[in-house]
């Protein structure tokens, strides 16, 4: 994270996910032989948790507590892990029910688009805090007059 950045590692996390995803939408349609199927699909699995593991997994957890100023760090860290592990949970209880209600194809294909959109937030929104001071990152996030 160091070395790399830590918008740099978020950002391919989340394009790598989302390819991961089209892939295995891919895979979930009923174009491909059987054996093709099962190696997109197997392939696009990995390369989720691969991808996943690069950034949009550990990233978040140690940019949030650098963003944030050190008067509500651990507030703004308890609400927002808070979120994270909410949002965790729904998606772990829903996805089957939406696996059979929307099918393979889509649902992929929808987790590709959150994927996207995340990137593209990523981009826009994101500080890169490498090399940087809590006091400079402070500062840069403050509004400009």
């Amino acid at each position: 994270m160091d070395k790399l950045g830590r918008k740099v590692l978020l950002f391919w996390s989340f394009f790598g996910m989302a390819i991961s995803m089209i892939i295995q939408a891919t895979g979930a349609s009923s174009l491909l032989l059987n054996t093709g199927a099962l190696y997109l699909s197997v392939g696009g699995m990995l390369m989720f948790v691969f991808t996943f593991a690069l950034g949009a997994g550990p990233v978040p957890g140690l940019l949030l507590t650098e963003i944030f100023p050190s008067r509500i760090r651990a507030k703004a860290m308890a609400f927002c892990m808070s979120v994270h592990w909410v949002c965790n949970f729904l998606v772990g209880l829903l996805f089957l029910r939406l696996l059979e209600k929307l099918g393979p194809q889509l649902l992929y294909s929808m987790f590709a688009t959150f994927c996207m959109m995340a990137v593209i937030f990523v981009k826009r929104n994101v500080v890169e805090t490498k090399g940087k001071s809590l006091q400079e990152i402070e500062i840069a996030l403050l509004p400009q007059d």
